[in-house]
């Protein structure tokens, strides 16, 4: 249960790291070179989607580990 609890604050901890990083995109100035990088690998939508299973993980994760703290 210990390690299963490691586990889940180690999601989360991942999950606040992506958010601090996407919050924290508009505030790099990017060079020409930078900015056609960004758009051609589309980095704005891969955080998006890291962020959107990332919490889906985080929760799903703190609702078994909860239900086990409770139930079993």
């Amino acid at each position: 249960m210990n390690i299963f609890l490691f586990t889940t604050i180690a999601v989360t901890a991942l999950t606040i790291f992506v958010l601090i990083y996407s919050y924290s995109l508009q505030f790099f100035s990017l060079s020409k070179k930078g900015k056609e990088w960004r758009e051609r690998i589309k980095q704005d939508t891969l955080v998006g989607l890291a962020i959107i299973f990332l919490t889906l993980i985080s929760c799903f994760l703190w609702v078994i580990f909860i239900y086990f703290r409770i139930f079993v």
